[in-house]
């Protein structure tokens, strides 16, 4: 998968005849949740409405490709990590009394992607006023999910599962099996000092089902915040 990543990365440098092509690195901190719609039947699996954000961190390789006047080619490879914090999920049923409950409590993803943006940059005081739009895919690499074994209340014990990357569907809700790849919009803003530091507010919004359950739709999405540096820029 990674020789892939990095064969389109270097497809992209074919525009370097437009001019000059600088390269860069940045990472960041990013917040990243998981909107689910539809329902699993009543205490059973992560119902919609029980996700909230997962702090973590993000890692980039970048092209900067010149392509007219203030308009430019931006991709890169991502490595970041997603998922969500699981909320306490109520389930008060009397005839739950005495059993042992499941209850997940984190879901971590790390995920390599790929976004494209089309820049335009605006100068602005001592830089550019930078902002970008373009689609992005993604591959899921590793994931782990954290869960809590519960009797009328009380913890009894923690544990921690490997989640399954596959493009099969399974409604084992003992599973925590998701779809490798993904794909969705990229947004960013941000500002770019003539010292060629970099700083930048970006969005994404899954668009493809990463749930390879039935009963409910899963799309991955974050806001971050970055900071790099661009090398052997020409482009001023």
């Amino acid at each position: 998968m990674m020789r892939v990543l990095l064969m389109c990365m270097l497809l992209y440098v074919a525009p370097a005849a437009f001019g000059q092509v600088s390269i860069g690195v940045r990472g960041g901190y990013n917040a990243s949740n998981i909107e689910i719609s539809g329902n699993a039947p009543a205490g059973m699996g992560i119902g919609k409405g029980y996700m909230k954000p997962l702090h973590s961190w993000h890692a980039d390789f970048m092209l900067n490709i010149p392509l007219i006047e203030r308009l430019y080619l931006q991709p890169y490879i991502r490595y970041i990590r997603k998922g969500a914090v699981i909320r306490d999920q109520y389930l008060g049923k009397p005839d739950l009394s005495g059993m042992l409950i499941t209850k997940g409590t984190r879901l971590e993803l790390d995920y390599l992607e790929l976004p494209l943006n089309l820049v335009y940059k605006l100068p602005v005081g001592n830089g550019r006023l930078v902002g970008g739009v373009g689609p992005y895919v993604g591959y899921g690499i590793r994931g782990k999910y954290s869960f809590t074994m519960e009797r009328d209340g009380e913890e009894v014990s923690r544990d921690v599962r490997k989640v399954q990357f596959s493009g099969k569907a399974d409604d084992n809700l003992a599973v925590i099996r998701m779809a490798p790849w993904e794909a969705g919009a990229h947004l960013s803003v941000g500002y770019e000092f003539f010292s060629s530091v970099n700083i930048a507010v970006n969005c994404n919004i899954g668009l493809t089902d990463t749930d390879r359950s039935e009963l409910t739709r899963s799309r991955n999405q974050y806001v971050g915040l970055s900071v790099g540096f661009l090398f052997n820029r020409e482009d001023y």
